[in-house]
């Protein structure tokens, strides 16, 4: 392979994950490489950070900033080589999967705190004796939900882009002032999101395990908070993750709210 090939082939290791970058890198760089020390130093910091992700000392943003910050100083790393530079003339086409246990236990630490999240959401339900019963979790979400149906039952107003916009006004309302539960729920999820679609390798298993989270109701309140457009990075992650499926059609709103997301 030219140097050329070798930077492509090089990037496309870091563009599947960090660690597979790092250990190409580490297979066709020469120990007496100017660039060596340099690559040394990000492989040190590398297996600090996680160390640190294992012992779950880190918030997750943190180390995503983390991992960012030494994506692009290997970028830079492998921007600046040249052939001199290589022990090798080519990159192995095989991965080294001993990361993967890794990746999946902090995937894992991130559902728990969703589980967290989720039942901490109550839902208080007062009768006219003002008597109160208190639903938690799904069965909050299931509460919650069906109070947003009952306000749009038999209205004659939703039809066309009028209609959107009072479903989508409503909604960006009631999430931008309930008190951050159900806020909390929803950045995680975002967080969850974020990593499993940073994950190629192991993307299709992320992405299966969280799609087998939520209850129709959960995907139909997860829905109108991407719908609603109170987060635009959120509603993008929701597309792309495919959260969202056609079993929640009957249950909506507006069906016809539902085309083209899935």
């Amino acid at each position: 392979m030219d140097i050329t090939t070798i930077k492509k082939e090089l990037k496309g290791r870091v563009a599947k994950g960090l660690n597979f970058g790092v250990e190409a890198v580490d297979e066709v760089l020469q120990t007496d490489s100017e660039l060596y020390n340099q690559f040394i130093l990000l492989k040190s910091k590398y297996n600090d950070l996680m160390y640190l992700a294992t012992i779950n000392t880190l918030p997750y943003d943190q180390i995503t900033l983390g991992l960012n910050q030494l994506r692009n100083h290997l970028l830079s790393i492998i921007d600046q080589l040249e052939e001199s530079d290589l022990e090798k003339q080519e990159v192995a086409q095989s991965y080294n999967i001993n990361d993967l246990p890794t990746r999946r236990a902090n995937f894992f630490k991130l559902l728990d705190i969703h589980y967290l999240n989720l039942r901490a959401i109550t839902f208080v339900e007062i009768t006219g004796t003002n008597e109160q019963e208190i639903f938690e979790s799904r069965e909050a979400i299931f509460k919650f939900y069906q109070n947003h149906r009952r306000q749009f039952r038999n209205r004659e107003d939703l039809a066309g882009e009028e209609g959107t916009s009072i479903i989508k006004n409503h909604f960006k309302e009631w999430f931008g002032n309930e008190i951050g539960i159900l806020e909390v729920y929803f950045k995680n999820i975002k967080h969850l999101l974020r990593y499993a679609l940073a994950n190629e390798v192991e993307q299709s298993f992320f992405l299966a395990t969280l799609q087998s989270l939520f209850s129709r109701f959960e995907q139909t309140l997860l829905f109108y908070y991407a719908y609603c457009g109170m987060d635009e990075t959120f509603t993008t992650l929701v597309k792309q993750g495919g959260l969202v499926d056609d079993s929640i059609r009957p249950i909506l709103i507006r069906p016809e709210d539902l085309e083209g997301w899935v």
